[in-house]
């Protein structure tokens, strides 16, 4: 595990709501660092990646946030959400890996089949560099992805 990690930002539109996101588990900041540069790299149109570590999760500061919250409870805040999913990411910062959030476009905005294929497309990108849990948080619930290849 390398002790240079990647530079932690979060997206203001990931801290209001997790929707059209894809959430990832990198298990170390190489990972974290791979999956950012992979998505990155692939320069998709609307397409944003976050990076949400151990670090950052300890030292957020949240509008009315109490210092003994816990963490999951403060990534609840960040994520707006208060699915089972988000127990799952908690654990995985509190053993110190890095959460990776990709934004897409508005499946609106670039049609139904667009979306899906380039949400697929993201996914794999993830997930070829060692990311695990690859996650869609949709409007209406949250989906498992898996790779297409």
């Amino acid at each position: 595990m390398t002790t240079d990690q990647p530079r932690i930002t979060v997206s203001e539109q990931f801290l209001t709501s997790p929707t059209n996101h894809i959430t990832a588990i990198a298990g170390d900041g190489d990972v974290a660092a791979a999956a950012q540069g992979e998505v990155d790299g692939a320069a998709e149109p609307g397409v944003s990646v976050s990076l949400i570590g151990p670090e950052q999760s300890e030292e957020m500061t949240i509008e009315g946030d109490d210092l003994g919250e816990s963490l999951l409870a403060r990534v609840r805040k960040i994520l707006g959400d208060e699915t089972p999913h988000l127990e799952h990411l908690a654990a995985a910062l509190e053993a110190g890996a890095t959460v990776v959030c990709v934004g897409l476009p508005d499946r609106d905005e670039v049609g139904d089949e667009d979306h899906d294929a380039l949400k697929q497309r993201v996914a794999d990108l993830l997930l070829s560099t060692g990311a695990t849990d690859a996650t869609y948080h949709g409007r209406w619930g949250i989906e498992e992805l898996t790779t297409g290849r």
